[in-house]
C-alpha cells in the first residue's frame, strides 16, 4: 500500500484539552451519528471496523448499535489516546470492542468485517480515495462502507452575532490554511464513488443549542485547539481572540440576542461493497 495514512500535521493538535474536546464532541454527536449509521445499514450482530477511532466515542456508539452479538474494532495510530479508549470501554463493560494501534496503510485483519466506518477522519487523510479503496477490501461482499464528515461553513447563529461569527471564521480559516476542506461532508459521496463503491445514500444531521447549552462551549474549545495554528499562520492575534474570556463573550452575546447556535452540519454517505 502507498503512504496514504493520517497526516502528521493534525490541525487540532494532540493535547489533553483536545482529547477532552473530542469526548465532548462525541457526546454531542452521538444521537445524530447513530441516526446516520442506522440509515447506512449498521445493525445488530455486525462486525464493524472504526478507523481513526480516537478516544473511542464512535466505537462505543457502534458497540450499542451492533449489540453484544456483534463486535467493533477501533483503529488509531496514537497509543496514548488508545489507552484512554480501552479504559473507557472497559469501564462501560463493552467487552465486544477492541482496539488496534496501526497506521491505516499497514492495517491487516484476520477476517473480513461487515462494515467499515469513520467519523471526522477523511479530512485528516493524505489520500482519502486511496485509503477508502484499500480499506474497503477488508469488508465482505455486500458489506457497508460509510463515513461522516462536517460541512463547517453551515455553522452559524440565528440571528447572527459578531463574536460567534468571528469565532467560526477562525476555525474555518485554520482548516483552510492547513490545506483542508472544511466542507468535506459534501464530498463524502464523491470520495466513495471515486473509490469504486456504488453509493446507496447520503444524509445530514446537526447539533444546535442556545446560550445555556454546551454547544457554545464546544465551539470555544475548538478554537482553543486550532489556535496555535491560527496564530502561526497570522490569521489572528492572541489579543483579538482573548481565549480566556471568549466563552463569556460568546454566551453574553447569544443571551442578549436570544440566538440559537447551529454547529457544523454532519454529513454522511454510504455504499455497499460489490
Amino acid at each position: 500500500m502507498s503512504n496514504y495514512g493520517v497526516s502528521d500535521a493534525y490541525v487540532m493538535g494532540r493535547t489533553s484539552a483536545e482529547t477532552d474536546r473530542l469526548q465532548l464532541q462525541g457526546s454531542l454527536l452521538a444521537p445524530h451519528s447513530a441516526h446516520l449509521l442506522r440509515m447506512a445499514g449498521i445493525a445488530s450482530g455486525m462486525r464493524v471496523l472504526d478507523i481513526g477511532c480516537g478516544a473511542g466515542d464512535a466505537s462505543m456508539l457502534l458497540a450499542e448499535l451492533v449489540g453484544p452479538n456483534g463486535s467493533v474494532i477501533g483503529v488509531d495510530m496514537d497509543p496514548s489516546i488508545l489507552e484512554l479508549a480501552r479504559a473507557r470501554t472497559a469501564e462501560a463493560g463493552l467487552d465486544h470492542v477492541s482496539f488496534i494501534e496501526a497506521d491505516l496503510a499497514d492495517l491487516r485483519l484476520d477476517e473480513p468485517v461487515d462494515a467499515l466506518v469513520g467519523r471526522l477522519i477523511l479530512l485528516h487523510l493524505k489520500e482519502p480515495v486511496a485509503t477508502v479503496r484499500a480499506l474497503s477490501r477488508l469488508v465482505r461482499s455486500g458489506g457497508v462502507v460509510s463515513f461522516q464528515e462536517y460541512n463547517a461553513t453551515r455553522a452559524r447563529s440565528v440571528p447572527p452575532t459578531p463574536v460567534l461569527t468571528r469565532l467560526l471564521d477562525w476555525i474555518i480559516g485554520a482548516f483552510r490554511a492547513a490545506g483542508l476542506n472544511p466542507d468535506l461532508g459534501e464530498q463524502v459521496a464523491p470520495i466513495l464513488r471515486d473509490s469504486g463503491l456504488p453509493v446507496e445514500g447520503a444524509a445530514s444531521a446537526g447539533i444546535a443549542g442556545t446560550a445555556g447549552s454546551v454547544v457554545p462551549e464546544y465551539l470555544v474549545d475548538t478554537v482553543r485547539s486550532v489556535l496555535p495554528r491560527a496564530l502561526a499562520r497570522g490569521l489572528v492575534t492572541e489579543a483579538v481572540v482573548n481565549i480566556d474570556t471568549l466563552a463569556e463573550r460568546v454566551t453574553r452575546e447569544l443571551e442578549e440576542a436570544g440566538a440559537t447556535v447551529w454547529s457544523a452540519e454532519l454529513a454522511a454517505a454510504w455504499a455497499r461493497v460489490p
